[in-house]
Formats: C-alpha cells, sequence, structure tokens
C-alpha cells in the first residue's frame, strides 16, 4: 500500500467511481476526484494541487479536455505523473499527449489489474 494522495477527473461518473473504488485499493492517502473538468482544472491550478502525487484524467471531457488539464499541471507541477484515460487511443493523441507530457495511458475499458499496475508503477517511478 502506498501514501499517496491521486487526482481523478473523468466527466462519467461510473467510471470515476470505479477508478476511486479500485485506486483506494493500493493508497492510503486522499483520493480527490472531479467529475467537472472546469473545476478539476482549477484544483489543478491550486496550491492544494501540491499535495497531489498522480493524477488519472479522461481526454475526452466537456468544457476542458484532459490535454488541456495536463497543460495547466506541466505549467506547475512538471514531474507529476499523469496517466491519461481514453476510448480512442489514436496515434494523434498520443503524440500530442506526450508532447506535453503524459506519462501514460490507458484505453477504456480498462482492466483493473491493467489500471493498478501503471497505478504502481508510476508512483514507484515517481519517489
Amino acid at each position: 500500500m502506498y501514501d499517496s494522495n491521486i487526482l481523478i477527473i473523468d466527466d462519467d461518473t461510473v467510471t470515476l467511481e470505479l477508478l476511486q473504488v479500485v485506486l483506494e485499493e493500493i493508497t492510503s492517502g486522499t483520493i480527490i476526484s472531479y467529475s467537472d473538468s472546469i473545476k478539476a482544472l482549477a484544483f489543478v491550478k491550486s496550491t492544494e494541487m501540491a499535495s497531489v502525487n498522480l493524477v488519472v484524467c479522461d481526454w475526452l471531457m466537456p468544457d476542458v479536455s484532459g490535454l488541456q488539464i495536463l497543460a495547466a499541471l506541466r505549467e506547475q507541477y512538471p514531474d507529476c505523473p499523469f496517466l491519461m484515460l481514453t476510448a480512442n487511443a489514436t496515434k494523434e493523441l498520443v503524440v500530442d499527449s506526450m508532447r506535453l507530457g503524459a506519462t501514460d495511458f490507458i484505453v477504456k475499458p480498462f482492466h483493473t489489474n491493467n489500471l493498478l499496475g501503471k497505478v504502481e508503477r508510476l508512483i514507484r517511478d515517481a519517489d
């Protein structure tokens, strides 16, 4: 078990709840979740973001995209691991996300073991 604070952003509340339940299995830290991408972006730009060890974020959301959240994160926290969730893993998305600093990707629907493996690796590598 890790003592990591994780930020989850996904406009689909079912996916958001699933992510929260799964990630609670590997962290004793705080899990912060947003289904509203505008509020999530405000959090990423706030000083509270400094306590977050990992961001798990959907790519395609209304109002603010995962790429916009990633860009805002990288301005203040260039080393914070960022796991991009997407249902459409196109080559263009991968290139754009990597250029902006995404650490890894996971394609929806995902298997929980695959998600946990990626999250654990990102947390370990960040230490």
